[in-house]
């Protein structure tokens, strides 16, 4: 089996991952993502938004949809002083040993760039399950 950080290793390799982002019921396609593991400006646990952040490291997602429809989501996703926000969840698919498996990424929202174009996502990685 598969260690979480060796499933994101493996998926940051992967030129062109085909994935969909979903926010409770409704989904949006990703046209562009990159993941990469990067430092975390939290240095001791937080007790803003109940959500407490310890690790100094972690995996950070940029994702970018076209869909300009999910900036009207934004505000309720945002990490920070809203203590109501909603995970967002990204599926692809990635085949380990000649077996496909469905790989579910709970991901937080910290910053959100809209062009009029595209909506650019950054994302932190909380939880990686392979189904």
């Amino acid at each position: 089996m598969m260690e979480n950080e060796d499933m994101l290793v493996k998926l940051s390799e992967i030129q062109n991952l085909s994935c969909i982002l979903y926010v409770e019921t409704k989904s949006y396609p990703i046209q562009k993502m990159s993941i990469l593991k990067s430092t975390i400006p939290v240095r001791k646990p937080t007790t803003r938004g109940g959500v407490y952040f310890t690790d100094t490291m972690a995996y950070k997602i940029k994702a970018i949809t076209q869909d300009l429809s999910i900036s009207a989501e934004i505000p309720r996703l945002m990490l920070g002083p809203n203590t109501d926000f909603k995970p967002i969840v990204i599926k692809t698919r990635l085949t380990v040993g000649g077996i496909e498996s469905d790989v579910v990424l709970t991901t937080h929202l910290t910053n959100a760039v809209n062009t009029k174009e595209h909506v650019e996502l950054n994302l932190i990685v909380d939880k990686v399950d392979l189904n």
